[in-house]
């Protein structure tokens, strides 16, 4: 015998989990006790598409993580995006062919259910049971109420990790702040540390950045500044870091990199960064970098 719950009783254990991945897993945990169901996916609304960003009742969940559907399209998921209204089939793979396919040829009842938090709707819950005409309006009901519930656990989510980004987040350049970059840093070098690998690093430093933002002023400078950090993520890997050390002065953390070829990663960027002018509200403006020790070690050393 499957124990239930009301609505009411998983609000707290939903609401009360602010990180993302966390507060899926948590749904349709919680939900299995309102709703009993085989399997189940938590699907999130993007521009055009929902997406499965959790899955739980699936021989292997991966399988259909990532999975889209387009909205509008041939699915029952548009029709609760669109009406923003719960939908309920009892033979969802006589009206829809896609559900006679894996990996979702195992689901003959279907239930789906919007997630609405201050009249936008977010994603849906999809509910899937393996015999016919199993849901029944009395869980039709119980989903509606979790669902009103877990949008705001999953709205708070959002929210949290926006507040988390940007705490990190140099906010004009979009680059990782001091604070952000030396918890990323501290990590992967214990990683490197530990695992015997190679990890390098190089200061740049924006030259004569003073004239620009005296001839030129400073919207004018923070646009140069934004257009670096632009030319500098699109020629370094995913897996490299790139923090705003100070003013116009820059790091980048390179994992698994030794220090020959970190060399050649610093004048690739010295040539790419500073190859065509940059182009501001007050036109072209030239602009030359310097990369290797920090300003503050050059100074240092000429001491």
């Amino acid at each position: 015998m499957v124990r239930r719950c009301t609505a009411a009783c998983c609000q707290e254990g939903v609401a009360s989990t602010l990180k993302h991945d966390d507060a899926v897993a948590q749904i349709l945990e919680q939900l299995a006790r309102v709703v009993p169901y085989d399997s189940a996916s938590v699907q999130l609304l993007g521009e055009g598409y929902l997406e499965i960003v959790g899955g739980r009742g699936w021989p292997d969940v991966n399988a259909i993580i990532g999975v889209r559907f387009p909205i509008p399209g041939d699915n029952p998921n548009s029709i609760v995006i669109t009406t923003r209204q719960p939908y309920m089939l009892g033979e969802v793979g006589a009206a829809y062919a896609n559900f006679r396919q894996p990996p979702h040829d195992h689901i003959r009842s279907w239930l789906g259910v919007p997630l609405i938090v201050h009249n936008r709707v977010l994603g849906m819950l999809a509910i899937d049971g393996t015999q016919p005409d199993y849901f029944t309006a009395d869980h039709q009901r119980l989903a509606v109420a979790f669902a009103n519930q877990v949008a705001v656990a999953l709205e708070n989510a959002r929210l949290f990790a926006e507040v988390q980004i940007l705490a990190v987040t140099d906010p004009l350049t979009g680059a990782y702040n001091r604070r952000g970059f030396f918890e990323r840093a501290r990590q992967e070098f214990s990683r490197a540390r530990r695992f015997q690998r190679p990890l390098s690093a190089i200061m740049l430093d924006l030259d004569r950045f003073k004239r620009v933002n005296d001839r030129h002023g400073h919207t004018v400078g923070d646009q140069v500044l934004q257009t670096l950090v632009q030319r500098c993520r699109s020629n370094i890997r995913d897996i490299d870091l790139l923090g705003r050390y100070g003013g116009e002065e820059f790091v980048l953390l390179l994992p698994e990199i030794d220090l020959a070829a970190a060399l050649q990663v610093a004048e690739r960027l010295r040539v790419y960064v500073t190859d065509e002018r940059f182009i501001t509200s007050a036109g072209a403006v030239r602009i030359t970098i310097s990369l290797g020790r920090s300003r503050d070690e050059r100074k240092r050393a000429g001491s």
